[in-house]
């Protein structure tokens, strides 16, 4: 079974020459993707607390958009989680239910949890630090049917820099982990290694370093890799740049 196991991050070093602690909570969390639709309206998420101190956490659901490459998130009810508070002891786990409360659209509804925690004490010594965990976790509710498809554009920009620009016209979100762009006479020239979500109707830039210079009207072959399956694009280079986009 997939899991996502967590660690809180020292934040700062509070003083200088004064010894500096910190007190991270560590939580394993699976899934790490939930899907709800009218046949599975309420999915369990279990969060085990791997930390030898008790973890105080809230729970809270937002509908998420994506616009000129930003993740937007904004209140909705459309999805219940309970309980929205929870404490999880040193070693225990909890167990958090997430219930559908809208039906299907005529594209793939989005979601995100963020699951946080919420200081139990203060510091109690000089330099010492708390630090406080967020995680986020998809939910999808899948329109009847749809699928994502991908629009490519790939053109130079600037000095051994391309430009890809990658829009979803499909109903549904896809989740690329790697892009992999070679010449025609299958030289390598750029690689991308991220998890990136691209909703339905959204576009995302990348700005990626190359091996070489690229011209305008190169045939170049695009691999993409996602969670469900690796496409395969043949494209032609465009002239100009499309912008900073994503590094």
């Amino acid at each position: 079974m997939r899991h996502l196991l967590l660690r809180g991050a020292i934040a700062a070093l509070i003083a200088l020459a004064v010894p500096a602690t910190a007190h991270a909570t560590t939580l394993k969390i699976y899934p790490v993707l939930i899907q709800l639709d009218g046949k599975t309206p309420v999915q369990t998420m279990t969060i085990e607390n791997s930390s030898d101190a008790l973890a105080r956490m809230q729970v809270r659901v937002v509908a998420w958009r994506q616009e000129n490459g930003q993740d937007l998130f904004e209140d909705t009810r459309d999805i219940l989680a309970n309980p929205p508070l929870f404490e999880v002891a040193a070693g225990a786990q909890q167990i958090a239910r997430f219930g559908l409360r809208t039906t299907a659209g005529a594209t793939e509804k989005s979601y995100r949890i963020f699951l946080e925690e919420i200081p139990t004490e203060r510091p109690l010594a000089p330099g010492e630090v708390r630090t406080l965990l967020r995680v986020s976790i998809p939910i999808f509710v899948p329109a009847p049917g749809a699928q994502p498809s991908l629009d490519w554009q790939v053109s130079a920009a600037g000095n051994r820099q391309l430009s890809v620009v990658v829009r979803n016209t499909g109903g549904a979100h896809v989740h690329l982990n790697r892009i992999d762009i070679k010449r025609a006479d299958g030289s390598a020239l750029t690689t991308r290694q991220e998890s990136v979500y691209i909703l339905p109707g959204a576009t995302r830039n990348f700005l990626l370093d190359t091996t070489g210079m690229l011209g305008a009207g190169e045939k170049l072959v695009l691999d993409a890799t996602s969670d469900t399956q690796r496409l395969s694009v043949n494209l032609v280079s465009q002239a100009g740049s499309h912008g900073d986009g994503d590094r």
